[in-house]
């Protein structure tokens, strides 16, 4: 298993070096990476100089370490005088400089010799200023996500012991203790929303399952090796294993309900560093958690194309090309594995496979149902990051079969590019759609929707030989704001071994059921039919449309 991750870390560096700009003569050119799906520089992509190293230090090759001093210097170019690095060039985003400073001092200690007395002495003073950048810019008030927090106390941790600054670790140590108080009675760590503390009207709180698993969880695991934390050490254990319960059989993600999961990609998340490595990590110890690691890393292969990895499961089938940045943040965990010997290998069954039939999470009031081959969501989270964002209103926002793989995943309701730089569009705007199942209709101009409600109730119970779960709302716009008279609608979901029943209820006149699919089939057949696609996740689907008649229930029957 060592072999394949230094040939897959291989593979995505060659082709990422493919497009490093050289022989410009211009210091804010030379050295970067120009990314062909996005036709930009993403700023971060200077991090890549930790893998590069490893892989210079491994197959003893001089072109990694000379591409490697290059992103250096021009990630210079995105240094600030106050000592932070900035997220592109045309952001004035500085938090990014928790992951920079990770990177750099990851390259120095681990293969520090491979560089001249004069160029280590350079880096280390970058790194210094990172270093107090974070000291004196991140703390419990700091205006953003709780990954900024997780990041400082790994940062710092990290940094502290490198140079050997009291200051550094007293700082982690407080960041890392405001941190693991984000977490609640069902496992959830939460604090993926502004402000970090908020509550819903649900009682709900921000989380992003893909932002947990491949970054927060990670540092702070960097933070308590860091500091012998054994406390830290042991809540990130459990922290872990908790989360998971929403790793598929695959060794997908389901984010389909997170905060940020504009940037889901189904093995993760798009700008984040990784969860193989600390997954591996427990599973010198732990069977579900090897199981993990390896089944993750098996969909990071299947996911790669040309060389990089694409940040869903069908971007080669639009033709939509892997952006560059998927690659060289997750290039750094696969380092992390060969520079540590960790082995992400192992046959267990994952706690989704042993789940009971119905489960619910109050933090983000969701259901996960799991029967025979069957895993599912129904959910009706209030916490809103942006408009358009993951949905709510009782939605069946994902569904998968152990035959077919993912055949739902709603991801955004209304795509749009939140983190344009960290997004990706397709030139074919029509065939880039909502894959979220909903009811919809249009009055007086305005799109109304069930997705949209934030105070749908949902009811889950056993019955023989199945599930049911209803779900009960108004028609909303994409605002929140509800319908104000007939706009009630229903959908019960009843799951059987050999299929899911899905019934459809309105008021309102004029509606359609749209229920987006990549596969299986859907009885009775859809008058209508479309293809669609969304970047977040990465599934191309075809959309089935019903007109539903006021009052009159409708049920569609879907079989593997």
């Amino acid at each position: 298993m060592q072999t394949d991750v230094c040939a897959l870390l291989k593979s995505w560096c060659d082709a990422l070096l493919q497009y490093q700009i050289k022989n410009t003569g211009d210091p804010q050119l030379d050295g970067a990476l120009l990314c062909p799906a996005c036709q930009t520089i993403h700023g971060r992509c200077g991090e890549l100089v930790y893998p590069l190293m490893t892989l210079c230090d491994r197959l003893g090759r001089q072109e990694y370490l000379d591409a490697a001093r290059k992103l250096f210097d021009w990630s210079g170019s995105l240094f600030c005088s106050d000592g932070a690095m900035l997220n592109d060039g045309q952001s004035m985003w500085k938090g990014i400089t928790v992951f920079a400073a990770v990177s750099l001092c990851d390259a120095l200690r681990r293969h520090g010799h491979l560089l001249t007395a004069e160029e280590k002495q350079r880096w280390e003073q970058r790194l210094r200023a990172h270093g107090d950048w974070i000291l004196t810019h991140i703390d419990e008030h700091f205006d953003s996500n709780i990954n900024y927090n997780a990041a400082a106390a790994g940062s710092l941790a990290l940094l502290g012991n490198y140079f050997h600054c009291e200051a550094y670790l007293e700082h982690a140590d407080r960041m890392a203790r405001y941190a693991v108080t984000h977490v609640e009675a069902d496992g959830l760590f939460y604090g993926e929303g502004k402000p970090i503390e908020s509550l819903t009207a649900k009682g709900c709180r921000p989380v992003d399952i893909g932002y947990n698993v491949e970054e927060s969880l990670p540092l702070l695991l960097l933070y308590a090796r860091q500091r012998g934390n054994e406390d830290v050490y042991r809540w990130i254990k459990k922290t872990l294993k908790d989360h998971l319960e929403f790793m598929l059989p695959d060794g997908g993600w389901d984010n389909s309900f997170g905060t940020r999961n504009f940037k889901w990609t189904y093995w993760g998340s798009r700008t984040s560093e990784g969860c193989i490595a600390p997954y591996a990590h427990f599973g010198k110890t732990d069977p579900q958690c090897a199981a993990a690691a390896a089944r993750n890393l098996e969909l990071m292969c299947r996911c790669s194309r040309d060389g990089l990895l694409a940040g869903g499961p069908d971007y080669p089938k639009v033709g939509a090309r892997a952006c560059l940045h998927h690659s060289f943040s997750h290039a750094r965990v696969l380092a992390e594995l060969l520079d540590e010997d960790l082995i992400p290998q192992g046959d267990a069954p994952l706690p989704c496979e042993a789940a009971p039939a119905l489960k619910y999470y109050p933090t983000i009031d969701t259901w996960r149902v799991h029967l025979g081959d069957w895993y599912a969501d129904v959910t009706a989270y209030d916490f809103t990051y942006h408009l358009g964002g993951h949905a709510s209103g009782g939605t069946l926002s994902l569904l998968w079969h152990k035959k077919n793989g993912l055949m739902i995943a709603s991801s955004m309701t209304r795509y749009s590019l939140y983190e344009a730089h960290n997004m990706q569009q397709l030139t074919d705007r029509e065939l880039q759609k909502s894959l979220t199942p909903r009811v919809e209709c249009r009055r007086a101009g305005e799109l109304w929707a069930s997705c949209w409600d934030n105070t749908a109730v949902i009811r889950a119970v056993s019955e023989e030989g199945g599930v049911y779960l209803e779900a009960r709302g108004t028609l909303s716009r994409i605002q929140g704001d509800a319908m104000a008279e007939q706009g009630e609608y229903r959908l019960g979901y009843r799951f059987r071994p050999e299929c899911l029943e899905i019934e459809v209820w309105t008021s309102c006149p004029d509606c359609c059921f749209l229920l987006p699919m990549a596969g299986g089939a859907a009885e009775p057949a859809s008058p209508e039919k479309a293809v669609c696609f969304s970047p977040a996740g990465g599934l191309l689907a075809q959309e089935h449309r019903w007109k539903l008649s006021a009052g009159t229930a409708f049920t569609v029957r879907i079989t593997p």
